[in-house]
């Protein structure tokens, strides 16, 4: 039985990358998609990679080996339209959200989040600047596509925004991801070129 699935949301424009493919960059002897790939296969039974349309697919074609993978429905709208394809896709109960520019996902982290989601709705973490991680994130699979749906429907494009929409979310405080990601590096993520020259 499916209970954890992960969604890898690689579907940006890379607009901040000129135009280049974030998920597909060279970081450490692997693209960041595969760095993300082999954490994920790792802690989850079921493994989404949500890319913008079908270009993209073909694009990514030889790192997918058939893979379970969405895309946008609905065009022009960021990580939300890929988090809807995702979690209608999703067998899981439970869905581990997470964009492909973080290069060093943790799995003691990520195990730790789905173990303690219980019957939340969701489980987001506090990076140690007190800021919120959607996008590194746990969510009750039903309940999550539904306050996405309700987001959109408003016309609210935020990450952030279908959390409000949720009754029952638990935040996932950095003292504790501190004792297992102590510098939290579970969070850095690449937006522009000169983010990845900082990693390298």
């Amino acid at each position: 039985m499916i209970k954890r699935s992960s969604l890898l949301l690689a579907g940006g424009l890379g607009t901040r990358m000129n135009g280049r493919e974030k998920a597909l960059m060279m970081f450490e002897n692997n693209t960041l998609l595969e760095r993300s790939l082999s954490v994920l296969d790792d802690v989850s039974d079921e493994v989404i990679i949500s890319l913008r349309d079908e270009e993209q697919v073909h694009e990514f074609s030889s790192y997918l080996h058939n893979r379970k993978v969405v895309t946008d429905r609905i065009k022009n709208t960021g990580p939300l339209a890929g988090m809807l394809s995702g979690f209608e896709r999703a067998y899981g109960e439970y869905v581990f959200t997470v964009a492909c520019d973080m290069p060093y996902l943790n799995r003691a982290l990520i195990d730790m989040m789905f173990n303690m989601v219980g019957e939340h709705d969701a489980l987001i973490p506090i990076s140690e600047y007190g800021t919120k991680e959607p996008l590194h994130a746990v969510y009750k699979r039903d309940t999550m596509l539904e306050a996405i749906e309700n987001a959109l429907n408003e016309g609210n494009r935020s990450i952030l925004s279908p959390v409000s929409f949720l009754d029952n979310v638990i935040y996932l405080e950095s003292e504790i991801i501190r004792t297992i990601d102590q510098d939290f590096k579970s969070f850095v993520n690449i937006n522009t070129p000169s983010d990845m020259l900082k990693l390298e």
